[in-house]
C-alpha cells in the first residue's frame, strides 16, 4: 500500500511540474497574442487538472484503506516507517513547491489576460466612437441625405 502511495505522489509531482511548464507556455502565448495557441494550451491544462484531481481522489482511497477515519495523508504519516515516511515527505515537499510556482504563474497569466481584455475592449470602444457619425441625422431611412433645416431662401420684404 505504501508503494502505491509513493507511486501516486510521484505521478502527482510530475503532473504538477508539467502544469507549471504549461502555464509558462500559456504566458508566452499570451505575450505573443496568439489566441488559438492559448486555447489549445488551456484545453491541455484543463485535462491535466482533471487527471491530478483523479490522482488525489485515488490517494484519498489509499489513505482510507490504511485508516478508515483518515481523510488526509498527513493523518496516516506517523503510522508509516521512517525511511518510507521521509521519501513521502520529500515528494510532498516537491508537490508543494511546484504548486506554489503554478499559483504564481497562474496569477501572472490571469493578470495579463485581463489586461489584454481591457486593452481590446477600450480599443473597440474607441473605434466604435470614431466611426459613429457625430450628427445623428446624417442619412434618411431611404439612404438619402437628411437635412432637418430647410434651405436658406431669400426673403424680400419688411416685417
Amino acid at each position: 500500500m505504501i508503494r502505491l502511495i509513493q507511486a501516486n505522489l510521484d505521478r502527482q509531482s510530475k503532473a504538477v511540474l508539467l502544469l507549471s511548464m504549461l502555464l509558462q507556455e500559456e504566458f508566452s502565448l499570451l505575450m505573443n497574442k496568439d489566441p488559438q495557441g492559448v486555447t489549445g494550451v488551456e484545453l491541455v491544462i484543463q485535462e491535466l487538472m482533471r487527471q491530478i484531481s483523479a490522482e488525489r481522489m485515488s490517494m484519498r482511497s489509499f489513505v482510507q484503506k490504511i485508516d478508515p477515519s483518515a481523510k488526509r495523508l498527513g493523518q496516516v504519516l506517523p503510522a508509516i516507517e521512517d525511511s518510507q515516511r521521509k521519501e513521502i515527505e520529500q515528494l510532498l515537499g516537491k508537490i508543494d513547491e511546484f504548486e506554489q510556482k503554478c499559483g504564481v504563474q497562474a496569477t501572472k497569466n490571469h493578470q495579463l489576460a485581463q489586461a489584454l481584455l481591457e486593452q481590446s475592449s477600450s480599443m473597440l470602444e474607441f473605434l466604435h466612437k470614431e466611426i459613429t457619425p457625430k450628427q445623428q441625422n446624417v442619412y434618411s431611412s431611404r439612404g438619402r441625405y437628411f437635412n432637418p433645416k430647410p434651405q436658406a431662401t431669400l426673403v424680400n420684404g419688411r416685417l
